[in-house]
């Protein structure tokens, strides 16, 4: 037999094993959804109050209820741990942020599954299968502007200048994991960094830190940032319309949507080398929940268009089913647009440098 003719038929048995494979999927789906319907509830404990928006979406559906409570990482895992050791779980499924607690801590413990849906398995891109993400949402740089016709700045290293100095806005790195998890990423990115620090200043950092990743976080730390619990304040205090200096901050793309309800003036900086994050959202099944079915069609469901919905059709917020829409505000389509102007996190290497990043943080910014 010729290599032509193996070929040949190589591509005539997948050509009849492709609809053999759709349609045991869509059996599977079928049996999921009977059973999920049998047990005919879910209870979500969740990093977002959408989860009302996507609960009811599901319930239209599938008739299904969602019971859905938003509660902070450490709510939600204090809970999931307590229920799981005493064998009480009340909870299926939770929304989670703290990428590195979920694989240093609540999957090497047993305490959740990961669950990825056979027939998306091909769609969603394989560094966002386990654990699994459902949703991406990009965190910007933002300026006023009303005082600047465009960012006045043009490299992150300026946010350590004197004239920045008390006049950049961002969370708290000691209540909000996202920042620290930001940190060990531009620590990742330490030679970008020295790089955009030559190009800026026309020589090459000096520092007595290990990396220039590490020196930026020292510096920045110096310039004692304003610092918030919530982003919704930062975006105010950037966009406020009437201000002489205004600050510049780290907030959610989402919060661009609040530009005419709120009257402000928002615009995102382009920057080098990065311009802000990627910020990962995760859906893990609990472990021994009581209604494991029903979990695993809700997670199935928010990789669809219906049920990713109440989130992505804000700004920046992005499916990780790339086949997904995105909000036709949003600069790129997809979260892949986006390329590596974001920061993203290794959740290892967070888990592993958590507390050393956070002393050294609180060390440099007294």
């Amino acid at each position: 037999m010729t290599l032509k003719s193996i070929a040949g038929l190589l591509l005539a048995t997948a050509a009849m094993l492709a609809p053999l494979t759709a349609t045991a999927e869509a059996a599977d789906m079928e049996a999921l959804i009977a059973a999920a319907k049998e047990e005919g509830s879910v209870v979500a404990y969740w990093h977002s109050s959408r989860i009302a928006k996507a609960g009811e979406a599901f319930e239209a559906k599938y008739g299904i209820k969602v019971f859905g409570t938003k509660m902070t990482d450490a709510e939600s895992t204090e809970r999931v741990v307590r229920e799981v050791e005493a064998s009480n779980v009340q909870a299926d499924i939770i929304g989670y942020d703290d990428g590195p607690r979920l694989v240093t801590e609540l999957k090497p413990g047993a305490f959740v599954e990961n669950y990825l849906p056979a027939d998306l398995a091909g769609d969603i891109p394989a560094a966002s299968q386990d654990p699994l993400v459902y949703l991406w949402q990009v965190t910007i740089i933002g300026y006023n502007t009303e005082r600047y016709q465009s960012c006045p700045i043009t490299n992150v290293w300026q946010l350590t200048e004197p004239e920045w100095a008390g006049r950049f806005h961002m969370l708290d790195p000691r209540l909000r994991s996202t920042q620290i998890q930001a940190f060990s990423a531009i620590e990742e990115r330490s030679g970008e960094l020295a790089a955009a620090y030559q190009e800026l200043y026309g020589k090459p950092l000096e520092t007595t830190e290990k990396n220039a990743g590490i020196e930026f976080i020292k510096r920045l730390a110096s310039a004692r940032p304003v610092l918030y619990n919530e982003d919704v304040e930062i975006a105010a205090a950037v966009g406020a319309r009437g201000q002489e200096n205004p600050p510049l901050g780290l907030y959610t793309l989402g919060r661009h949507r609040e530009i005419e309800t709120k009257n402000l003036a928002l615009g995102m900086c382009a920057l080098k080398p990065f311009q802000g994050i990627n910020q990962p959202s995760y859906v893990q099944l609990v472990a021994g929940g009581p209604h494991p079915n029903a979990a695993k069609l809700l997670t199935h469901f928010l990789l669809t268009e219906e049920g990713v919905q109440p989130w992505t059709g804000d700004l920046g917020a992005y499916s990780s089913n790339p086949k997904l829409s995105s909000n036709p505000g949003n600069p790129f389509p997809n979260v892949e647009g986006w390329g590596t102007t974001l920061l993203v996190s290794d959740n290892a290497k967070v888990a592993e440098r958590r507390q050393e990043l956070l002393d050294f943080w609180i060390t440099n910014n007294r």
